[in-house]
């Protein structure tokens, strides 16, 4: 189609919707922006794909788990040495999930040209701050 074409096609369209209510105009609105987000949806590059899948990976089920009960242990102050020290590698194993996981979000932000706040709140991850005595931990 030419651009002419779309031209005439588009001020058809608007046309139309000059004469609708703000409660139809807001109606077309939803539709369009879904119509919209279904047409990027499909067509992410391999570049954006993949690092969304990076993003959306979480820790292993048995590893959450197992840190979990660690943490509880030490909370109730009867964790053993051996315990603590495996506390310790899976902390450091978290923390480097979740900077990787912070690495790819930094490079999908580079790759849209726009800021890593932009990109949180586009993909809607609400970041948690988890406070303990060995670190802090934030996780998206």
């Amino acid at each position: 189609m030419s651009a002419i074409y779309h031209s005439q096609e588009l001020t058809n369209i608007y046309q139309s919707l000059s004469v609708l209510n703000v409660l139809e105009l807001d109606q077309v609105m939803n539709r369009i922006l879904g119509l919209r987000r279904e047409k990027m949806s499909s067509v992410l590059s391999n570049v954006e794909s993949e690092l969304l899948q990076k993003i959306n990976l979480k820790i292993p089920f048995v590893i959450q788990k197992r840190y979990n009960f660690l943490q509880k242990r030490r909370n109730k102050e009867i964790l053993n040495e051996k315990e603590y020290q495996e506390l310790l590698e899976l902390t450091v194993y978290i923390e480097n999930f979740n900077v990787q996981r912070l690495q790819n979000l930094i490079e999908l932000a580079k790759f849209r040209n726009v800021t890593l706040d932009e990109i949180i709140i586009s993909l809607e991850l609400k970041p948690i701050l988890y406070v303990n005595f060995l670190t802090n931990i934030l996780i998206f």
